[in-house]
């Protein structure tokens, strides 16, 4: 009987969906203190705070060509959080994508200069700041030859942390979509 609730309580979990709850609670009891807070971010262009669905829609790039765009992330929760910003692939021609490079340019410094496939970069917000800018180029390698239509359909995911080891915690992802084709 156990065995069948436990199963049953498992399978349960399986179709719950994800969820996004903000609260914050507090209260003291006898000196001891238990507070939550909330972890959440946008995606914003940084024009006009508007949300930003996909960065690069990029048709017939040339070898050497590049684009480029601007992000801000933007702290609208209560807590300090980390944040990593990495590549995911979602069709398109494998060697086509391994010759993206893209540059992420923050408060005037590159923090990423190199192959798109490759991203990987952590980075932070604290409470007390309430966005973080991003200067984006993305650019198809200058000795690319191809010699017919190509494409890389890709997100770039935001994961948001407040656990720098990421093995507790709050978690929240976001995503971009991106779609850069040659001629």
């Amino acid at each position: 009987m156990l065995r069948l609730l436990f199963l049953l309580f498992m399978f349960s979990l399986t179709l719950i969906g994800s969820t996004n709850a903000d609260f914050v609670f507090k209260k003291t009891i006898k000196n001891n203190q238990f507070s939550a807070t909330t972890l959440d971010f946008s995606q914003l262009k940084t024009s006009n705070n508007s949300a930003v669905e996909s960065l690069f829609n990029i048709n017939g790039i040339l070898a050497g060509g590049y684009q480029v765009d601007t992000l801000r992330i933007k702290n609208q929760g209560a807590t300090n959080f980390n944040y990593s910003l990495t590549f995911e692939k979602v069709s398109g021609d494998d060697n086509f994508c391994k010759n993206l490079e893209i540059n992420l340019i923050k408060n005037g410094q590159s923090q990423y200069n190199g192959f798109l496939v490759d991203l990987n970069l952590k980075s932070s917000l604290n409470a007390d700041q309430s966005f973080s800018d991003w200067l984006v180029f993305v650019k198809l390698k200058d000795n690319y030859i191809n010699s017919k239509l190509e494409s890389c359909d890709f997100n770039l995911n935001i994961t948001g942390f407040n656990d720098p080891d990421q093995k507790s915690g709050f978690k929240y992802k976001r995503l971009i979509s991106n779609h850069i084709s040659s001629i």
